[in-house]
C-alpha cells in the first residue's frame, strides 16, 4: 500500500492533522486522519467522498475512480491547493460546504445506529451457532448468543443431558434466533418500536445469565445492550433529522 496523496491541516490553535490516501491493489483506497479510517460518505460512478468534521469545519476527500487522477480535499466545500491548509476555526458553513453540516450529522447516525443494529445479526447468528454446537455435544459456545435457547434444549433433553437435542427444540432455536435477525433488519430500517422490542428482550434474556451466575454471559449482554441503546439513541436523533423544517407562515 502506498502513499497516493497527503496533507497536513493546521487549525486556528496551531495543532496539526494528517489526511492521508492509501492505495493498493487487495485492499482498495484507504483514506484516514490522524490513522483514523474514515467511512466512505457516499459514491458516484466518478468518484468516492470520504467525509468528517474537524474543530468545527467539514472535510471532505474526492477519490477519483480512475488510478491516474489525483485525489483532492476540500474544506467547507472550498478545494484545498498543495498539501498544506489552516482551518478558519469558525462553525461549518452548511450553505458553502459540499457536504453540509446537516449531512454530517445525519451521515454519522447512519453509522451509529447500524452499528447498534448489527448486534441482533451477531445475536441472532451466534445463537443458531451455539445452538448446532450444542447438539454436536459441544460444551462451549459463544456469550453473545441467546440464554433462551441453552433453555429450551435443556428442558427438550429432560434429565438425559446426554441423548441428542430434539428436532423440535432445534426448530424452536432456529425460529428464536431469526426472530432477532428480522429485529436487525427493523433496526437497519430505523423501526424505533421493533428496535426497543429487541433491547428489551434482550435485556430479559440476559436474566437467565444472572440466574446462573454466568459471569462472561452477563458481561457480553451488558456490553450487547450498551450499543443496542447507542444505536437506537442514534436512530431516534435520526428520525428528527430528518424531520422536515417547518415552513415560516408570513
Amino acid at each position: 500500500m502506498g502513499h497516493v496523496a497527503e496533507w497536513t491541516v493546521t487549525e486556528a490553535a496551531g495543532r496539526q492533522h494528517h489526511v492521508f490516501v492509501d492505495r493498493s491493489l487487495i485492499g482498495g483506497v484507504r483514506v484516514t486522519l490522524d490513522r483514523r479510517r474514515l467511512d466512505r460518505f457516499d459514491q458516484t460512478p466518478e468518484s468516492d467522498r470520504y467525509v468528517t468534521s474537524l474543530a468545527g469545519n467539514v472535510l471532505t476527500v474526492v477519490v477519483p475512480r480512475g488510478t491516474n487522477d489525483q485525489p483532492t480535499l476540500h474544506v467547507d466545500g472550498k478545494p484545498v491547493l498543495g498539501t498544506e491548509t489552516t482551518l478558519s476555526g469558525g462553525a461549518m458553513d452548511a450553505t458553502g460546504a459540499a457536504v453540509s453540516g446537516r449531512d454530517l450529522v445525519r451521515f454519522q447516525l447512519l453509522k451509529r445506529r447500524s452499528q447498534g443494529g448489527a448486534w441482533f445479526f451477531w445475536i441472532g447468528g451466534a445463537s443458531i451457532l451455539n445452538t448446532i454446537l450444542y447438539a454436536l455435544g459441544t460444551k462451549w459456545g459463544l456469550a453473545v448468543g441467546l440464554g433462551i435457547t441453552y433453555l429450551v434444549d435443556g428442558l427438550a433433553k429432560g434429565p438425559i443431558q446426554t441423548a441428542p437435542t430434539p428436532i423440535y427444540a432445534i426448530v424452536i432455536d432456529v425460529i428464536i434466533a431469526s426472530g432477532f435477525l428480522l429485529l436487525g433488519r427493523a433496526a437497519g430500517n430505523g423501526s424505533l418500536g421493533w428496535y426497543a422490542i429487541g433491547i428489551v428482550l434482550y435485556f430479559v434474556d440476559g436474566l437467565l445469565f444472572v440466574l446462573g451466575a454466568d459471569l462472561l454471559g452477563i458481561a457480553v449482554h451488558a456490553i450487547a445492550i450498551y450499543w443496542l441503546i447507542s444505536g437506537w439513541r442514534a436512530a431516534r436523533s435520526l428520525k428528527r433529522v430528518e424531520a422536515p423544517v417547518p415552513a415560516l407562515v408570513g
